[in-house]
């Protein structure tokens, strides 16, 4: 109960807390009134304008200003109005800064659900306090990974629970491995992914590179708890009329036997294979075994995984930790050995720029770094030689949010289309442009017309949203986020109606896609593009299509140059050269049968087998011979 005065004529402003609502009430009669009512319902909070109530002895104001309507007493009825009004805010504040805020942490500025509400309603945080809060309309529900109401059946809201002691990062359910969280002192920290990269469990990291992310999903599950298989049975997903309600972690396993990621999680396309540009990045692999390394000229902050001879993923570490064994670990624990390689490694004789500053440069020979130096005041090093400042563009390097989490490198500046482009040396950048005419494409300026040809289904200018896949079959989509992309699925037997997953049936989806009809889940190159261009496929389905930059084509794990590939033929980790025994497991195309006969190997043991009759190998698997065209 509140209560105020105004010359001794007293008002009651009255807080009735009654089911599923709160009212505030007051009124100043002879039309000076002011009100508010709000009401709470289960998980949404709205404000609407209603009756009002007035209690207290206001009756010889009332007949003051009944009897005269003098100046004073409307001066004396408005004052007493503005003063409730006062109160009915002090109260409304105080209810809105309730109980259920005081239960929120935060740890980081910026939006966030509130779960209590099933994400029905969301909070502001800054500076570590509860600054606002905010209810989504009618049937959606907020998003932490895109910081927006989504329709409601597109996100599970799911409450993050860390065991104690547990020092692992997870990804968010819903946001396609986009965003993760770690687990600090029992509380789930929220973190994003950089562009184009996805949170890699294995490595405990944001990664680059055509990877594999295991949504988790309940549906068709009985209440309950259950292991999450997407993450190796690491946390228990609790399941609640067909949705994912909490995922709890348990600080290591909590069964003795996972199953397999697919039994409880649906598989989507994550990252791209297109990643890898410059040649200090793509000679990484060159000489290593397969498997992932810490890239100590980077401080061990970042890493690459290399197969085949290839970099097939690069990442980097949170702040705080660094590369050790197969995952990043707090540094306090860790040590980085000084760089093996020189700068020089695979690169030609000659100059070749330092990214320490716009006018550094050191000399190769024969792979070995001979000589160092600097351009006078008012020049820049171009990439050939010392040229005046004004006639070749370079900026930095200087600290940049859009290189922070990106492993060092050179990226496209699609915001200039690509007629500039920056190099990222740990969180420093260094802005360059091309000459005039021409375009970054990835690797080099290039006079292409497509060198920054967006996607089709690029999210580049897009208003934010989900949106049916262009080159997908129907059960694909994607959603678009200040410019991110992250691609979706519908379970099998479902399509996207162009806002949530329906039933299939033609009427929703009449077109038909047979590209992935044999072929294992996972990427594949687009023939018909010359190899340009390559798919995910998952039971039997075509969720996306992905491009190659700047010539390269797809080998089946990343892009690559033409010269390191032929277009049709098998990828390179599908033939193995090994004498007595196979050089490493798995399966290959015998050569020379015309792709009707294979073998696998374990242990150093080949074992040889026959597709049926019509069938051939494609690499993975037997598939009818109009389905697959063996090379030679």
């Amino acid at each position: 109960m509140f209560s105020c005065s105004l010359h001794n004529k007293k008002i009651k402003v009255t807080v009735a807390r009654g089911r599923g609502r709160f009212l505030w009430g007051c009124a100043a009669k002879q039309g000076v009134s002011r009100f508010l009512t709000r009401r709470q319902h289960p998980g949404r909070r709205e404000l609407y304008a209603g009756a009002c109530e007035c209690q207290g002895t206001l009756g010889a104001a009332s007949r003051s200003v009944a009897a005269d309507m003098s100046a004073r007493a409307l001066a004396r009825a408005a004052r007493l109005a503005l003063a409730c009004a006062a109160l009915v805010a002090a109260a409304a504040s105080s209810i809105l800064a309730g109980a259920s805020d005081n239960d929120i942490t935060c740890r980081n500025d910026g939006l966030y659900a509130d779960f209590d509400t099933e994400c029905q309603e969301y909070v502001r945080c800054s500076a570590g306090t509860v600054r606002g809060r905010y209810a989504c309309p009618a049937g959606r529900v907020f998003s932490d990974g895109v910081a927006a109401c989504v329709p409601r059946r597109s996100l599970p809201c799911a409450r993050r629970v860390c065991a104690p002691g547990d020092g692992l990062a997870y990804a968010t359910p819903g946001t396609a491995c986009r965003h993760y969280y770690r687990c600090e002192n029992g509380t789930a920290v929220d973190h994003a992914c950089p562009s184009g990269s996805w949170f890699d469990l294995a490595r405990q990291a944001c990664s680059r590179g055509a990877g594999t992310c295991y949504e988790p999903v309940c549906a068709g599950l009985p209440d309950g708890k259950y292991p999450d298989s997407s993450h190796e049975c690491r946390r228990t997903l609790q399941c609640r009329g067909g949705e994912l309600r909490a995922v709890v972690s348990c600080g290591g396993a909590c069964v003795s036997a996972c199953p397999p990621p697919r039994s409880a999680a649906v598989p989507l396309p994550a990252g791209d294979a297109d990643f890898c540009s410059d040649e200090a990045c793509s000679s990484l692999c060159q000489h290593a075994a397969d498997g992932a390394y810490a890239d100590r000229s980077a401080g061990c902050r970042e890493y690459f995984v290399c197969e085949s001879h290839r970099v097939t993923r690069r990442g980097v570490c949170e702040p705080g930790l660094l590369f050790s064994g197969s995952g990043c670990e707090p540094a306090a624990g860790t040590s980085c050995p000084p760089p093996a390689r020189s700068p020089c490694f695979n690169r030609p004789d000659g100059l070749h720029r330092d990214w320490r500053n716009c006018a550094s440069w050191f000399e190769c020979r024969r792979e070995r770094v001979t000589a160092r130096g600097a351009c006078e005041t008012g020049a820049v090093f171009d990439g050939v030689g010392c040229v005046p400042r004004e006639s070749f563009y370079c900026e930095g390097p200087e600290p940049a949010a859009e290189c922070e989490g990106m492993p060092s490198g050179t990226y496209q500046d699609l915001e200039s289309n690509c007629t500039r482009y920056f190099h990222c040396s740990g969180a420093l950048r260094t802005r360059l442009a091309c000459p005039a005419g021409r375009a970054f494409d990835g690797a080099r300026c290039s006079a292409a017309a497509h060198a920054c040809e967006p996607a089709r289904d690029s999210c580049r200018g897009r208003a934010d949203g989900r949106y049916r896949a262009a080159d997908a079959g129907c059960r694909g989509f994607y959603a678009c986020a200040q410019g991110e992309k992250a691609v979706y699925a519908c379970a099998a037997g479902r399509a996207f109606d162009g806002e949530a997953c329906v039933p299939a049936h033609p009427a929703v989806c009449a077109r038909e896609d047979y590209s992935c009809a044999g072929l294992a889940d996972g990427y594949h190159a687009e023939l018909k593009s010359n190899c340009h261009r390559y798919f995910y496929c998952e039971g039997g389905d075509k969720l996306a299509t992905l491009s190659c930059h700047a010539g390269k084509i797809f080998d089946g794990r990343s892009c690559v140059a033409p010269s390191h590939h032929i277009c049709g033929a098998p990828r390179q980790g599908t033939i193995e050269h090994g004498g007595r025994y196979c050089e490493r497991d798995g399966f290959f195309v015998q050569q020379g049968t015309e792709c009707k006969h294979y073998y696998f190997c374990v242990s150093g043991v080949r074992t040889f087998l026959t597709c049926p009759a019509e069938q051939v190998f494609n690499g993975q698997v037997c598939v009818l011979k109009d389905q697959y065209t063996c090379p030679g």
